[in-house]
């Protein structure tokens, strides 16, 4: 019963390439901004979807209570990093909501998991909120800085990625967060040995961000 739910629920996932073109089109850069890339085809966000789905339901085949937070963030961060890496930007407009989303998804998992061991455990939930708060004000005071480099959307995607990631645990957090800015690291690295960028040109961290917490989700879901 289980893998045909989580059959089910990936399938639905992929179901919404369609529309990921006609989303990502449709955020332009800011004023005096330029796009720096065009709108993947929908060839390209199907190859990028059905594998980080695929990948995602292996993981959680065994916590199909789970699936439609980590689905959900799944799509939600495809779209978000293809905006960022046309526009640089991490629009309002999908972040925000994904807050009492992502917030509804996690609890109908503790709902399926209270049901399933017939006690109500308030851990997830409470690690969730902590990290969502702590990676909040953290990269909030980043921002802060001048020349600091990270803009809001940063700091309110990395909000919602703490909730996700500190549902599976404080390690996980850690985990996703390093991995994201190391590769954020070796991105400007390449970027600035191949000239193709300086120190003063801005880098889009939405998408390092999200491979990060993406591969630590993996990591925490296999041994969940």
């Amino acid at each position: 019963m289980g893998l045909a739910v989580a059959v089910a629920l990936a399938v639905a996932a992929v179901a919404t390439v369609p529309l990921m073109p006609r989303v990502v089109g449709a955020f332009t850069p800011y004023e005096g901004d330029p796009v720096r890339r065009p709108v993947p085809s929908t060839a390209a966000f199907a190859a990028v979807t059905v594998i980080a789905v695929t990948a995602v339901t292996a993981a959680l085949r065994d916590r199909p209570g789970w699936l439609p937070a980590y689905l959900y963030l799944t799509l939600a961060g495809i779209v978000l990093a293809a905006v960022d890496l046309r526009v640089h930007r991490l629009p309002d407009a999908v972040v925000l909501p994904s807050y009492p989303v992502l917030a509804a998804l996690l609890g109908l998992a503790a709902v399926v998991d209270g049901l399933g061991r017939g006690t109500w455990d308030a851990r997830r939930a409470i690690d969730a909120a902590a990290a969502a708060g702590v990676l909040l004000a953290v990269f909030g005071a980043m921002y802060l800085i001048p020349r600091g480099g990270l803009g809001l959307g940063d700091v309110k995607l990395v909000g919602l990625l703490g909730a996700a990631l500190g549902w599976l645990g404080p390690s996980t957090v850690l985990l996703g967060l390093l991995t994201g800015l190391v590769i954020a690291g070796l991105y400007a690295g390449v970027l600035l040995l191949t000239r193709r960028a300086t120190r003063s040109d801005p880098i889009a961290y939405g998408p390092h961000l999200l491979l990060g917490a993406f591969v630590a989700i993996l990591v925490a879901a296999t041994g969940a």
